[in-house]
């Protein structure tokens, strides 16, 4: 944090340094956003090295799924992975993070190098990353909201969903051509140079740790009152049903895309790759045009509409017979799926007071968690029937479900979502009544300062 920025705020519940307002000159956002493009490129490019060489291992589209689930499943205990956060400092536990995730990679590759590899060191591999996976709400996305300007949160998420974009791009095209070229082990190794890379970024990030009075509080106490807080938001509760139903319904998909492409689309590893990555750029193009247009008032319908679109692209891929229309299909889904992913984190750090943010992201992991379910069953329905059945199945179930959740949180329809939700917390919070004020003076300061900057 830039320690020669002026402190333009009254005293606040969780005391940090001053803040720069633009968030592309903030050099500590930038460092947490190139950790974030590292490791979320290397996130992409393993699932489908993973789910590939489980295939060719197995010839089984249900344990292809059992990766993903493994992967996922550490989500549950997002809230949990929050208090710890919450309890020592967040860049030290990154760091240890990364470190775990270098190990991971190297030992992978190592195993296929020697030409050792099973089915069962790729399920445990799966199994941690995915815990390193379950703190990035909690610890990383939470110092996101910490070192930048409340106001300039969905900005500063909507880049950082474009960059995850972008890497969704590049991790699977270069997934795919190590396959069809060195060979899987070449994207592991890989995976050791970029977890390195974030892991050195990481070393030179200045970040303090906010003083909240935690320690009076035991963890159960902590999750109850975090649960309490949550409940009391009609927009948090309808944010993170939205979250469950995408992540039961419309996520599993991605384990049978790749399936899907090569058994019955019949294409080669590289395209395998592409199909994936034309997902990513859609979902750059949508995170470009969240960060350019996109104001708070937009941000519920942004998250339900785009969760729409993403379901009724599966829906239309799971009956398409064309490799090229699939391409064309996947690229809107993935537009909707920048929608999501940007609004979720967004209006969670939007509307959650600083004491009680990373106990509100980690919810979010939690009910991501929940999301592995719809792995086994679509990994089971594949069995069964068909993969292209069992991604029409699930996306079907989901998008009725979400015009369920869209009637019966009509808050998520409303373009005064963001400032209804915060009217009604102010009302009932201290600690949001002193934000509220700190929002109001930091607000007018950055209008002065950079009137149409990021």
């Amino acid at each position: 944090m830039n320690p020669d920025t002026p402190d333009v705020a009254g005293p606040v519940p969780v005391s940090r340094p001053p803040r720069p307002t633009s968030i592309v000159r903030n050099p500590q956002f930038v460092r947490l956003w190139a950790i974030g493009g590292f490791t979320s490129t290397m996130m992409w490019l393993d699932m489908l090295v993973i789910a590939l060489l489980t295939l060719d291992l197995t010839d089984s589209p249900f344990l292809v799924s059992l990766t993903f689930f493994l992967r996922f499943t550490p989500m549950l205990f997002g809230m949990g992975i929050g208090i710890i956060a919450d309890r020592f400092n967040r860049k030290r536990l990154m760091l240890l993070g990364l470190g775990i995730q270098v190990a991971v990679s190297a030992t992978l590759a190592t195993l296929l190098l020697v030409d050792a590899i099973e089915f069962w060191h790729l399920a445990v591999g799966s199994l941690l990353s995915g815990t390193i996976l379950a703190s990035e709400f909690p610890v990383r996305r939470t110092m996101i909201g910490e070192v930048v300007d409340p106001d300039r949160v969905g900005k500063a998420i909507s880049l950082e969903s474009g960059t995850s974009a972008a890497s969704r791009i590049l991790g699977p095209i270069l997934g795919g051509t190590f396959l069809a070229t060195i060979g899987p082990e070449g994207g592991f190794l890989f995976g050791v140079l970029l977890y390195g890379t974030a892991f050195a970024v990481g070393l030179t990030l200045q970040y303090t740790p906010p003083v909240a009075d935690l320690r009076k509080l035991g963890p159960v106490q902590q999750i109850t009152e975090g649960v309490r807080y949550i409940s009391g938001s009609r927009l948090m509760v309808g944010t993170l049903i939205v979250t469950l139903l995408m992540n039961v319904f419309g996520f599993p998909y991605v384990s049978q895309q790749p399936v899907v492409a090569r058994e019955d689309l019949m294409v080669n590893d590289v395209l395998v790759g592409a199909l994936q990555s034309i997902e990513g750029l859609g979902s750059f193009i949508g995170a470009a045009l969240i960060v350019a247009f996109a104001q708070p008032r937009h941000y519920t319908r942004i998250y339900l509409y785009g969760s729409m679109l993403f379901l009724v692209a599966i829906i239309l891929f799971s009956r398409s017979d064309w490799y090229w229309v699939s391409f064309g299909i996947v690229f809107i889904g993935g537009m909707g799926l920048a929608s999501f992913a940007a609004m979720q984190s967004a209006i969670m750090i939007y509307a959650a007071s600083p004491a009680m943010r990373a106990r509100v992201m980690g919810s979010i992991a939690m009910f991501i968690g929940i999301g592995p379910i719809g792995q086994l069953n679509i990994g089971a329905l594949a069995n069964l029937l068909d993969p292209r059945t069992a991604i029409l199945i699930t996306g079907g179930v989901g998008l009725f479900t979400l015009l369920v959740a869209a009637v019966v949180f009509p808050i998520l329809r409303s373009g005064q979502a963001m400032e209804f939700d915060r009217k009604q917390r102010v009302a009932k919070a201290e600690d949001l009544r002193e934000v509220e004020a700190q929002r109001e003076l930091m607000r007018a300061a950055s209008n002065q300062a950079h009137p149409d900057g990021l």
